[in-house]
């Protein structure tokens, strides 16, 4: 039996998440781009709807919600907030926070989460380093146990939110090497908190994603206990991939939400401009462009969905392999990330001149959206993964 409905309760938390976005984020959006910060406003909306932490447990005052529940409510937030840097806060502190949810010691969690879901403080994610993206293998973040304890010292680069992190004290998932000498076999994921005495922070303005903070830090010596570990010593590169899969699923149904919005926008402007003595959407070359997108952008929503919906399947009852999921993870971001960026750029080419100027919504969603092209594992990356689950590892080095 195939049903590709949503339940009951989706639908009512995806219309009241609709609501509360246009009421509470589109509006918000001219001030957060013109103070590069998003709104306090915004933040203790998102914590009032219980959206941050929403994949923590409800014994942490989460929702234990599910892959598919977390992507509808991205999806409306991305419709909201062309920039998509809302949409980054919000994937990034529920993906990451689902992995400490499961995999974090009792004390971590007690410590941590009931902060992260009442909006006191965030979680992010910090992997990249200067000289490495997606090669875990190649970082060179170490960390020495001396007793119950560990001394970590590195540098992280590109991090997401870094400032908003700061702000608010919380902390970020990251992977250190505990045993150089065994590759990626020796790494382990911790739970950094970020202190202003151990973190030397630098920032780096984006291209887009005007309210997401970016940037770097550095850190040496920092002692953490064991309840810090997330998971097993020594077992952080196969974890740290259930957080990326979880983000890339939210990506996709970003980027295709983001699109969507953006084509809506454009046919507005198609049915209303006239060039010629008629509405330039008479002309069938547009038509045909317009199709074309429309076409593509409800695939990758469905492959969005897809893709989440195995996701979930996998983590909840067992069923698909890991890699069954990392393959339908990259095939949904691939593709929605790509597609998403052309028809974001189709609907700024109907919109003439003014697609071209700072006051258009799909001149600020086509730098934001670029990113996604990149971040979480790029375009180049999915292909890998793709190729690799479809002639088989022999065939990939």
């Amino acid at each position: 039996m195939l049903d590709f409905t949503f339940t009951e309760e989706q639908e009512i938390l995806r219309e009241s998440i609709r609501k509360f976005a246009e009421r509470e984020i589109t509006p918000k959006i001219p001030e957060m781009m013109k103070q590069r910060k998003i709104p306090d406003e915004v933040f203790k909306g998102l914590a009032r709807m219980n959206l941050l932490g929403m994949t923590a447990s409800e014994e942490y005052g989460g929702m234990n919600a599910d892959a598919v529940t977390t992507g509808i409510v991205a999806e409306e937030i991305a419709k909201a907030d062309p920039t998509a840097s809302i949409p980054v806060l919000f994937l990034v502190d529920n993906a990451w926070t689902y992995l400490v949810n499961k995999y974090g010691t009792k004390e971590l969690k007690d410590e941590l989460l009931p902060k992260v879901t009442k909006g006191e403080t965030l979680v992010g994610i910090a992997s990249t380093e200067p000289n490495f993206g997606s090669d875990i293998g190649s970082m060179t973040s170490h960390a020495t146990k001396e007793g119950e304890n560990y001394k970590l010292s590195g540098e992280k680069s590109f991090i997401s939110l870094i400032r908003d992190i700061k702000e608010r004290t919380g902390g970020f998932v990251t992977v250190i090497k505990t045993a150089p000498s065994m590759g990626t076999r020796g790494v382990t994921l911790f739970f950094l908190p970020y202190s202003d005495e151990t973190f030397d922070v630098s920032y780096i303005q984006e291209m887009g994603r005007e309210g997401s903070s970016w940037g770097s830090f550095r850190f040496s010596d920092v002692e953490l206990s064991k309840k810090y570990i997330i998971g097993e010593e020594n077992r952080g590169f196969n974890i740290i991939h259930e957080g990326f899969e979880f983000a890339r699923g939210l990506i996709s149904v970003i980027s295709a939400g983001a699109a969507l919005k953006a084509i809506d926008n454009g046919v507005n402007y198609l049915k209303t401009r006239k060039a010629f003595g008629r509405e330039i959407g008479r002309y069938e070359g547009l038509q045909f462009q317009l199709a074309e997108d429309v076409a593509k952008m409800e695939t990758a929503r469905l492959l969005g969905y897809n893709a989440l919906w195995t996701y979930d399947q996998e983590q909840r009852h067992g069923k698909f392999t890991r890699f069954d999921v990392s393959k339908k993870i990259a095939e949904a971001k691939l593709l929605s990330t790509t597609w998403a960026f052309d028809a974001i750029n189709d609907a700024l080419q109907w919109q003439g001149a003014y697609g071209y100027s700072k006051d258009c919504p799909e001149e600020w969603a086509l730098r934001g959206i670029r990113s996604f092209q990149l971040a979480e594992g790029s375009k180049e990356i999915m292909k890998v993964i793709i190729a690799r689950e479809t002639l088989g590892k022999d065939f990939i080095k």
